[in-house]
């Protein structure tokens, strides 16, 4: 009978419990439940006054009627100097397969105690409950739940159109699955390095700086060398094209980095690119708001990404490519150290619907 029939799993490394819910918890799952994050990724309930003491409740009968009758298994996380951090639940769908879900209290946030409760319940739903697939959803965007599932050994199989009613409106979903043959290895993806100059900072990009991107790829000559850009470029677009950036990590085929001053303003974007290619070569790519060009900060930008490089023996070789006719573009990579290797002739279309030579230069790492 439950409680009893609730397994407790520990992992003292993490300093994690998973535990039977109890009453003693209805107050801090009010206010797990109340947070704004678990309201925008989740489909906890949203009554008129909110979540309350009553619903807690429901929810706890909810998780008993799951462990007495098998059609459930649900935990409470505690976690050194916090009582409730969360829930995780796996729920059993056909023969062999469940999925599993989870929530974090915001005070247990960023200290990887999701991790570990998935962990947990993974192995247990594997070696104990012998099931053969246990699945991850969520709602495209929900990029805390992705790495707390790629962490604990889940393979990302891609994004599903309108995959998950969100009370009453479908929206776009990722999925990701683990199965009992699958190594349960950390495939967690690496962060982009800040790096920190005299005059520029590079760190990934935030929502802080959709209107500098939109100012800055409205601008005409942004326009005519980057001609895959929107002619009505948009808050919307910025939106995605930070998204991008992190899908770009995700999947580890690149970084891009905000190039910000001291007072955090964006003054650009520096990506590279070429991870996993069958050379071990990088290509970097970069442009300035308006407002930055002129003064060396994209410059001392590629000398930093280009330095991390070579310390880090990430590629025997970078380059920089960019229109013949963008005199800008060439000054930076002649003042970041790049010595000019090669040519195509009018082969780079510009904005204006002509066509420019590509110039390519290149730097070789040190061995």
């Amino acid at each position: 009978m439950f409680p009893d029939c609730v397994p407790t799993l520990i992992d003292p490394a993490a300093g994690v419990t998973l535990r039977a819910p109890a009453e003693t918890d209805i107050d801090a799952i009010v206010e797990q439940c109340r947070d704004p994050e678990m309201i925008r990724w989740t489909t906890v309930p949203t009554p008129e006054g909110g979540y309350s003491d009553a619903d807690a409740r429901a929810f706890l009968a909810l998780v008993r009627q799951g462990w007495e009758e098998s059609g459930g298994y649900g935990w409470a996380i505690e976690l050194a100097g916090v009582p409730f951090a969360g829930s995780i639940d796996l729920r059993p769908e056909e023969a062999g397969v469940a999925e599993v879900g989870f929530g974090l209290h915001p005070a247990a946030r960023g200290r990887r105690a999701m991790t570990a409760a998935l962990r947990l319940v993974r192995d247990y739903g594997f070696d104990v409950l012998g099931l053969r697939v246990i699945r991850w959803r969520a709602a495209v965007g929900n990029w805390a739940s992705r790495r707390t599932a790629t962490a604990a050994g889940f393979r990302f199989d891609g994004t599903v159109r309108l995959l998950l009613n969100h009370r009453g409106e479908l929206l776009d979903g990722w999925l990701a699955t683990i199965t009992a043959d699958d190594s349960r290895e950390d495939l967690s993806w690496p962060h982009s390095p800040e790096l920190v100059g005299t005059r520029v900072r590079l760190r990934p990009f935030g929502d802080r700086d959709l209107d500098r991107i939109v100012e800055a790829c409205s601008d005409a000559t942004t326009c005519r060398w980057l001609v895959a850009l929107s002619t009505s470029y948009s808050s919307a677009d910025a939106a995605a094209y930070v998204e991008s950036t992190r899908e770009q990590a995700a999947t580890r085929s690149g970084w891009t980095w905000c190039i910000a001053d001291d007072t955090d303003r964006c003054l650009g974007s520096l990506g590279l690119e070429g991870f996993g290619g069958y050379a071990r070569r990088l290509e970097i790519g970069y442009w300035a708001h308006p407002d930055a060009r002129g003064h060396g900060f994209v410059a001392e930008a590629v000398r930093l990404v280009t330095e991390h490089v070579e310390q880090q023996r990430l590629a025997d070789s970078v380059i920089i490519r960019c229109a013949a006719e963008n005199t800008a573009s060439r000054r930076v990579a002649e003042a970041a150290g790049y010595l000019q290797c090669g040519v195509q002739e009018a082969c780079e279309p510009l904005g204006d619907g002509t066509l420019d030579d590509l110039v390519s230069y290149s730097h070789t790492m040190q061995r």
